[in-house]
C-alpha cells in the first residue's frame, strides 16, 4: 500500500501548527507582562502611585519576576483577603477583626477609620463596650481604708 503523500504532508503541517501554538501564546504572555511592567515603571517615575519612587520601582520589579514565574495572583478581592486574615485570629478576637473590615456587627461595637493609603496607611479601630459586675481586688497587707475624721 502506498502512503498518501498529501495526507502525510497535512499531518506534518498540522503537527507543526500545534507545536507552534504554545510558543506563540507564551510570546503573547511575555509581551503583555513586559507591557504591564513598563506601565508600572512609568507610573513610578511620574509619581502616580502612593509609594515613594524607590519602593515603587522595587515593587514593580518584584511583580515582574513573579509574573515570569507565573506566581503573581491578583484574582482575589481585598475584602476576601482581609476575611482570610481574620480567620487566623484567635476566636475571641475574630468578631472585632471582622468589624474593622465590614463595620460593626454587634450593637455594642463602634468602628472608626483614620489615615489614608497615600499618608502611609488606613487605621481602623473597633471598640466593643461590655458591661458586667465590677471586680474587686483586695491586695493582702494593705491597710483598710478608713473613713475621714
Amino acid at each position: 500500500m502506498k502512503p498518501n503523500l498529501a495526507s502525510l504532508a497535512g499531518l506534518v503541517v498540522a503537527a507543526a501548527g500545534y507545536a507552534a501554538a504554545p510558543a506563540h501564546a507564551a510570546d503573547a504572555a511575555d509581551s503583555a507582562a513586559k507591557s504591564t511592567y513598563l506601565k508600572e515603571r512609568a507610573d513610578c517615575e511620574a509619581g502616580r502611585t502612593a509609594e515613594d519612587r524607590a519602593t515603587c520601582l522595587k515593587e514593580a520589579g518584584a511583580a515582574q519576576q513573579e509574573r515570569k514565574r507565573n506566581q503573581l495572583d491578583n484574582t482575589g478581592s481585598a475584602r476576601q483577603n482581609a476575611i482570610e486574615r481574620c480567620n487566623l485570629v484567635a476566636p475571641r478576637d475574630k468578631s472585632d477583626c471582622l468589624a474593622r473590615i465590614e463595620g460593626p456587627n454587634k450593637p455594642n461595637q463602634t468602628t472608626t477609620t483614620s489615615g489614608s493609603v497615600a499618608g502611609g496607611g488606613i487605621i481602623r479601630e473597633t471598640t466593643t463596650t461590655t458591661t458586667g459586675q465590677p471586680t474587686v481586688i483586695i491586695i493582702p497587707g494593705t491597710p483598710a481604708a478608713s473613713a475621714p475624721r
